[in-house]
């Protein structure tokens, strides 16, 4: 097979993330491998059967910060620490300069929800310059086999973790046979290494071909394992991938019982399995900073690590010296030296420390458009800048009535559930929403407001999506109530349940945590509900509880932001629009619990109508398919469903996302870019190559 190359002054011209090696599929499954997308002055030639390979500067730039540690020997050259085939990352507008640190804030002690972005890396990514093409990131190439079953990648040979540990096949064998299949650890394995194309059952193969090739075979084929990719971080769930050398400390496989027994006494615990847990944890080094890190540094692939915790809820970042992404003169990336993420606990502190310029960054998390005005009477004499970005997170609340609910002992609620399964119901607490008066009350009058749907720029999105039951009509929501027997009343005016019990119903959801606006929105929606007769009122309760709650069935109703509404993510994870997944939001955290079961007759497990279930069909055809229109088509098949009788209610359709950034920090995604959890927020935009102009912040 011929391979095409690029002389130096080509190379200097590419506008997009180049790297070095090949893709072999785009989205979904190729039979034949296909180019990476390159742009330049005069366009590559390429068709299907042409590798194009980008060859990596052989100058290698050493970051300034880590000079002395190189000249001591405290860590090796530059070219020691960066793979043989480093990501090359061009498209930026321009060669940035080194040094500065970032601050930041977040709303939990240990939690970074507003910072993750900028330190997420992901097995797979999709590339900025068209949101649609997949090429690699941590995972080199992969190619596919004509019937969609068989995947085989290949790794980047010389990676190294932020330890200095190389990245081999046997973090991937140890993640999948030793946490995933053992039975100790996991009763489910996560369902993307069980496709089936049925009931996820059948435990994908892994073949270990070399210390940096392995293969993936299912038994069915799963067209849309590439893109899933893109949302795998290392040591995450899902994942197939994690630091083995950190773990097999933990496991009993790998350490003697006896000293496995000493260090869970030492953390107050009684097993090996809960001292593996405690270190197996969700968003380690990314989303999360235990206090146990500062003692046992976990490993990660980021641009930058943790160094320190000095007090609650504050983390000082740096960067990783063995990060494997350089620039398009060969300089190794980061840019930025380090990060401050400082814990604050309301969103009126947020505004003090930008008003006082203490931060660098407000992420998708943090703005709202409710603040916009203040965000701009502040800019011109403030260190920021406003953008001006699409949202598919932030601002986006939408509502989710639960669909099986619990009394507080946990026994069924067979009165509320019969309620809440009746086809009026949602019907008519959507119709009872003023959205505009939302919208101008809240947002200036800057959202297009509409029911739970795709964003209007995606391929799913048809408009009586965004309308189904969206009209603000009492007279209408009153008539489906009445039509559901909640035609009698108390002498408060509240509608009276089959068993004479007043309609009380209580939205709980987590503040800050979903977004800055959610417990106002919650509050007008409880008054809205209030009209119609339903005893509604907001309680905000901590995100573990609340989950805690849902998987329990004991919330009449939840609120999160409606992200999963673009093209990169929705057809991956329909957990807003379809019950698959448990937790947060969701028709029911019940039904999904019984989705996702390998094991669907064992006790406590409670089976969805069959309409539900013809939605869960339909997303596994989504999932196997290769073709990207059949995957519309199936996709369309659920929304169609959900908008003659919808599951959740929502507000939003579209929002701007004024995202606030350091005026010095240049390489910032374009304007009107879309930002928020479909785009792992920054991450898709590589802050990795953020910088301040003259390297430092203004």
């Amino acid at each position: 097979m011929k391979k095409r190359t690029m002389n130096r002054r080509d190379f200097l011209k590419v506008s997009t993330v180049a790297v070095v090696g090949t893709v072999a599929t785009a989205c979904g499954v190729a039979a034949t491998p296909q180019a990476t997308a390159v742009a330049t002055e005069a366009p590559v030639e390429a068709t299907p059967e042409v590798q194009v390979t980008v060859e990596a500067p052989q100058s290698r730039g050493e970051p300034p910060m880590l000079q002395a540690k190189v000249a001591s020997g405290e860590l090796p050259p530059v070219d020691e620490r960066l793979p043989e085939s480093p990501v090359v990352v061009g498209g930026r507008d321009a060669i940035g300069a080194y040094g500065g640190e970032v601050r930041m804030i977040h709303f939990d002690p240990v939690w970074c929800v507003s910072n993750y972005d900028w330190n997420a890396e992901r097995l797979l990514q999709y590339t900025d310059e068209d949101m649609r093409t997949i090429v690699p990131n941590i995972f080199e190439s992969w190619e596919v086999s004509p019937d969609g079953t068989e995947f085989t990648v290949r790794m980047r040979k010389g990676m190294k973790f932020s330890d200095g540990a190389p990245l081999t096949t046997e973090d991937v064998r140890f993640y999948i046979e030793d946490i995933w299949f053992n039975t100790d650890l996991n009763a489910s394995p996560m369902w993307q290494i069980r496709f089936d194309g049925k009931g996820n059952e059948t435990p994908a193969k892994l073949e270990v071909i070399d210390d940096f090739t392995f293969k993936l075979t299912y038994a069915a084929p799963f067209g849309a394992l590439p893109a899933h990719m893109t949302r795998w971080e290392p040591g995450n769930w899902p994942s197939i991938l994690g630091p083995s050398h950190f773990y097999k400390k933990f496991h009993n496989k790998y350490t003697d019982q006896a000293e496995l027994d000493e260090m869970a006494k030492a953390a107050n615990l009684e097993t090996w399995v809960q001292l593996f847990n405690q270190h197996w944890q969700w968003g380690l080094g990314v989303w999360q900073f235990p206090d146990w890190q500062k003692d046992d540094p976990y490993p990660v692939l980021s641009p930058w690590h943790l160094v320190d915790l000095p007090q609650e809820g504050l983390m000082i970042l740096e960067r990783n010296p063995y990060y494997f992404k350089v620039d398009l003169e060969g300089n190794q990336l980061p840019y930025l030296d380090n990060m401050r993420y400082d814990y604050i606990t309301t969103a009126d502190a947020a505004k003090l420390k930008l008003a006082q310029n203490e931060l660098d960054s407000l992420g998708m998390h943090d703005v709202t458009m409710a603040e916009y005005a203040f965000y701009k009477e502040n800019e011109t004499a403030g260190n920021f800048q406003v953008m001006d970005y699409v949202s598919c997170m932030s601002d986006r609340d939408v509502l989710f009535p639960q669909h099986v609910i619990n009394k507080e002992d946990g026994t069924p609620d067979e009165v509320m559930t019969e309620i809440a399964q009746h086809p009026n119901f949602v019907k008519a607490l959507s119709m009872a929403i003023d959205r505009e008066e939302i919208n101008q009350s809240l947002l200036f009058g800057t959202a297009r407001m509409g029911q739970l749907a795709p964003l209007p720029s995606s391929k799913y999105y048809k408009e009586n999506y965004g309308t189904a039951w969206a009209e603000f009509d009492t007279a209408k929501s009153n008539q489906l109530l009445d039509e559901m027997g909640l035609d009698k009343k108390n002498d408060q005016g509240i509608r009276l349940r089959s068993d004479g019990q007043p309609l009380t119903y209580v939205i709980e959801q987590a503040g800050l945590r979903v977004g800055p606006l959610t417990p106002q929105v919650c509050e007008l929606v409880a008054a809205y509900w209030r009209d119609i007769g339903i005893d509604a009122t907001s309680k905000e309760v901590t995100t573990n509880l609340l989950d805690e709650r849902l998987n329990n069935g004991q919330v009449h109703c939840t609120v999160w932001h409606a992200d999963r509404c673009s093209d990169l993510l929705l057809p991956l994870e329909m957990r807003w629009y379809i019950p698959t997944d448990q937790g947060q939001g969701g028709a029911s955290s019940v039904w999904a619990r019984w989705h996702n079961a390998v094991d669907k007759t064992a006790e406590g497990l409670v089976e969805p109508p069959e309409q539900i279930k013809k939605y869960y069909d339909l997303f596994a055809q989504m999932t196997s398919t290769a073709d990207e229109d059949e995957r519309v088509k199936f996709g369309q098949e659920i929304f169609d469903g959900l908008a003659e009788t919808p599951l959740g209610i929502g507000l939003i359709l579209e929002v701007p996302a004024p995202l606030i950034f350091n005026k010095n920090m240049r390489n910032l995604p374009k304007s009107k870019s879309v930002v928020g959890w479909d785009t792992y927020g920054n991450s898709t935009y590589h802050p990795e190559a953020y910088f301040y102009e003259g390297g430092t912040r203004a």
